[in-house]
């Protein structure tokens, strides 16, 4: 009964029945995202094995996140591309709000992450294990599995605006052969030059037990508001990952919107955990509650925060 009376609230505050500071002050204590499902869905992403080009579990692991997206996403559609002789493949999934004049762009928001993993361990201490292709569990995972939360909690009750969840291939190949990083992104917002969200987030290594989440400088000078906006959810929630100070300047899958004009911020682990590029990006280093925090407070920016 309490859980139905939840979502009985959240709906009224969606449609606007009851007041703002209640809404707010309940976004901030009352979570239908949860931490220990994301970790499940991590789980199983590592279950699969490496999502590297040639792997059975790159083409597994699209197939699940379809499986996951299809019953509920009003638009879902795999957007194949080629790119420096490399395969990829861009998940993208809507969601529309019940009321239907909230269509215009400015009332839609993109969260995005990539789904694919690195196929060497280039900064593992182990020379032997360099060659070997890394896990994955934070980064390509954890980004993955808070998206796939929040697609289970738009199924249930939609947001007042359209929400954009985009899974972007081949992020993690930077730095190999010469390799940009963001193929996949950057290919999203060549292939797709009408789509202009209001705002986007993106999200990458965010389950580690130690998290810490700074203000990632790029997403400051070019979307200052947006990133002030987070970071208030993030203070009213008491969300202790997210740290209120300034960070570095981080390439990403952000940069090829905010090139374009876009207003996306990167929330990303950093300094990197010692965990990255290497054979210890493991789902022991991920933390259900890291997950927590971050996928409360996307939810109140998606549903109130807007």
């Amino acid at each position: 009964m309490k859980r139905a009376a939840q979502w009985i609230m959240a709906a009224l505050c969606c449609l606007g029945f009851a007041s703002s500071s209640y809404c707010t002050e309940e976004a901030a204590q009352k979570s239908f995202f949860s931490g220990e499902s994301a970790l499940q869905t991590i789980a199983k992403q590592v279950s699969l094995g490496p999502r590297i080009i040639g792997h059975p579990a790159k083409q597994q692991t699209l197939d699940y996140i379809r499986e996951q997206l299809l019953p509920e996403a009003d638009k879902l559609v795999v957007q194949p591309f080629k790119r420096h002789g490399l395969e990829g493949n861009n998940i993208w999934a809507s969601f529309y709000p019940t009321d239907k004049n909230a269509s215009s762009s400015r009332k839609r928001i993109m969260l995005g992450a990539h789904w694919d993993t690195r196929p060497i361990s280039d900064r593992d201490s182990n020379r032997e294990l360099k060659a070997q292709p890394v896990i994955g569990a934070n980064d390509g995972g954890s980004g993955v599995a808070v998206l796939l939360e929040i697609a289970r909690l738009l199924s249930t009750q939609r947001a007042p605006i359209i929400v954009d969840l985009v899974f972007f291939d081949l992020e993690d190949m930077g730095g190999i052969n010469r390799l940009p990083f963001s193929i996949g992104a950057s290919e999203f917002v060549s292939k797709n030059r009408f789509y202009r969200p209001g705002f986007g987030v993106i999200v990458d290594m965010v389950c580690d037990r130690d998290l810490v989440i700074p203000r990632e400088r790029y997403s400051r000078d070019s979307a200052p508001r947006l990133q002030d906006k987070i970071w208030r959810i993030a203070a009213r929630q008491q969300a202790e990952v997210f740290v209120d100070r300034e960070g570095s300047y981080i390439h990403d899958d952000h940069l090829p919107f905010l090139k374009a004009g876009m207003k996306v911020v990167n929330l990303i682990h950093s300094p990197f955990p010692q965990s990255w590029h290497t054979s210890d990006d493991s789902i022991e280093r991920c933390s259900e509650k890291s997950l927590q925090q971050v996928g409360n407070v996307l939810e109140e920016l998606i549903y109130t925060g807007y």
